[in-house]
């Protein structure tokens, strides 16, 4: 399975893959798949597999995830398109012309943003995603993205020139109720990756306390709400009959 039904997202943390893949996903009635969501799952299969995988701190390094997402977007629906966004997609796992592009800021921005992301301080796994996918976009014929004076709408629009082709052709959801539960896949898998690590003991939170942000499930495509909830209540949220998780006056 060549996966032409996929639009591919990469670049390094801090280059707005996840923003641009979600509003995407909701302006087209597009499947989301972001791999971080996928990230504790992947250390499972990997630590089954067994390898040693450190009980703290990232093991990106220790075990390559590519079979690993590349299964996963085998295992979707065949319909509609999939776009898939991650740090670990690289050049070599896209099979169909024209349908990826790599968002690259230059080192400083990438930084400066990370630092407003973390103002605890920046893992230094975040940064060194510029230095590796730099090496590895040099040598291939990689569409990129320089994003450094771009907003997140005119990011959107390079990024929909980019895939026009493969949008016009399709397929996409078809009528509110596809395209909510295309929201609530989206919501699933956000939750499955908030939820996950704060039960964990190598990583010790409150659900209850850790607020993270989700999808407003509207399921209107011109809607970019977000909507901040505990891990608690996002859980108990998925559990019902979409929509469930909106925002106001939505």
């Amino acid at each position: 399975m060549k996966l032409s039904n996929v639009l591919w997202i990469g670049g390094p943390a801090g280059a707005g893959k996840t923003t641009v893949a979600r509003r995407l996903a909701r302006r087209h009635g597009l499947r989301w798949y972001n791999s971080d969501s996928r990230t504790w799952i992947h250390r499972e299969r990997a630590r089954v597999a067994g390898v040693p995988v450190p009980d703290r701190g990232p093991a990106h390094n220790v075990y390559d995830r590519a079979p690993m997402i590349l299964d996963d977007l085998r295992a979707l629906p065949a319909t509609p398109l999939v776009v898939a966004e991650g740090g670990p997609i690289s050049p070599e796992m896209v099979s169909t012309p024209g349908r990826a592009v790599w968002l690259m800021p230059s080192r400083e921005v990438q930084r400066e943003r990370l630092r407003r992301r973390h103002p605890e301080g920046v893992p230094a796994y975040y940064l060194q995603t510029w230095d590796r996918l730099t090496a590895t976009l040099a040598n291939s014929a990689a569409t990129t993205l320089v994003v450094d004076d771009l907003t997140e709408e005119e990011t959107l629009a390079e990024v929909e020139a980019v895939f026009a082709s493969a949008l016009a052709e399709g397929p996409t959801a078809d009528g509110v109720d596809e395209r909510r539960a295309l929201v609530r896949y989206g919501n699933d898998a956000l939750v499955t990756q908030h939820a996950g690590p704060l039960t964990r003991p190598e990583v010790p939170a409150d659900p209850a306390t850790v607020v993270r942000t989700f999808d407003c499930e509207c399921a209107d495509p011109a809607c970019t709400s977000l909507v901040d909830l505990t891990v608690a209540d996002a859980v108990a949220a998925v559990s019902e009959p979409a929509p469930s998780i909106l925002a106001a006056g939505h």
